[in-house]
């Protein structure tokens, strides 16, 4: 972490002394820039729109569908030009002052520590000094494509301003990664010190007689699977509430109105924790092919047909579980009968 926070450091105090050389000393930004002539009036005519402070652009297109219609208005004013964007602060400012050069140094530190970070974590490509430059360049070329070569495509700004700011993070990131990558060394298997080896003569020993180990005893479960299904019932259901409870106190329609909630819970828990398929698929009524060699387990056979049969009507079309997923028990011996915690309200 020290590295990282030291390499944040230096790489945001050469990329925050790089972009002053690149606006002050090197003739990379200026020459792209041009003044208004008539500069007041129009600052007049800006005003006497009583704009509120943001980006405006013309043409405008109120509705999208015009960018898409040949005939539109909006289509034939982008196609006459001109084209152009306004960034408008209606409130003035001091320029660089203070708080505004210190922001910057901020924004450049985050940006350093953040390609530390990721620097620290790329692997075995981190022991060479110049695949850790490179990596931290690249992010500087990514910053520059998706950051300012997008808008020269998407919003017309001018090829040579745009690639002013590509050149000067392009540079700045490849300077700062010079940097980073000094500081940052990934950690990385080879770097471990290796162990030494230490080696003594073997003792020659009489082998001694050793006990048959006994085969591993099985463990019996602290808990009984079925409790663990009948809690799930009654804490994802209620449903042992539902049964204990004396019916005879509520209406009919009471009773149907509780059980309803309780039964669309309860194949809720069930279709989750065995996924129940029918065994048979048709529809109860229906002929079924009775199979030779039936499973009384799988096919319970009733009726007073002689012979052997081979085919019967459906009375029920049987359940089977796909899986058989409960859950396991986590507390202690003592509590393994417990179904359902009493519950106590502190006031």
């Amino acid at each position: 972490m020290a590295r990282i926070i030291a390499a944040g450091v230096v790489g945001a105090v050469v990329y925050y002394v790089w972009g002053m050389l690149a606006w002050m000393a090197v003739p990379l930004h200026t020459p792209t820039l041009n003044a208004l002539p008539a500069e007041q009036a129009i600052v007049d005519a800006l005003k006497a729109q009583s704009l509120e402070s943001g980006v405006y652009v013309t043409p405008f297109a109120a509705d999208p569908a015009d960018m898409g219609d040949p005939e539109s208005e909006f289509m034939q004013k982008h196609n006459a030009g001109p084209i152009f964007s306004i960034y408008y602060q209606k409130e003035g400012a001091v320029p660089m002052n203070a708080g505004v050069l210190g922001i910057g140094f901020v924004i450049d530190l985050l940006g350093a520590m953040l390609a530390a970070c990721l620097l620290s974590s790329i692997g075995p490509c981190g022991r060479n000094y110049w695949c850790r430059f490179g990596f931290v360049a690249g992010l500087g070329i990514f910053v520059a494509l998706v950051g300012h070569l997008s808008y020269w495509n998407w919003m017309h700004f001018p090829l040579g301003y745009t690639m002013a700011f590509v050149i000067d993070v392009t540079v700045g990131w490849s300077l700062a990664g010079l940097a980073i990558a000094a500081i940052v060394r990934p950690q990385t298997d080879e770097s471990k010190p290796a162990a030494v080896a230490v080696t003594t003569k073997p003792v020659e020993t009489k082998p001694e007689k050793t006990a048959t180990p006994k085969p591993p005893q099985p463990t019996t479960p602290i808990r009984n699977d079925a409790i663990s299904l009948l809690a799930t019932l009654q804490r994802e259901a209620r449903l042992v509430d539902i049964v204990k409870e004396p019916l005879g106190d509520y209406t009919d329609a009471q009773v149907g109105a509780a059980a309803r909630d309780v039964l669309r819970d309860c194949g809720t828990v069930l279709d989750r924790l065995f996924k129940l398929e029918p065994i048979i698929e048709q529809a109860e009524g229906a002929n079924v092919e009775i199979p030779s060699g039936t499973d009384s387990a799988r096919y319970r056979i009733s009726g007073t047909a002689t012979g052997d049969a081979t085919s019967g009507s459906l009375v029920h079309h049987g359940w089977q579980a796909k899986q058989c997923e409960l859950p396991n028990w986590t507390g202690s011996k003592e509590s393994a009968l417990i179904v359902a915690p009493a519950e106590l309200e502190v006031k």
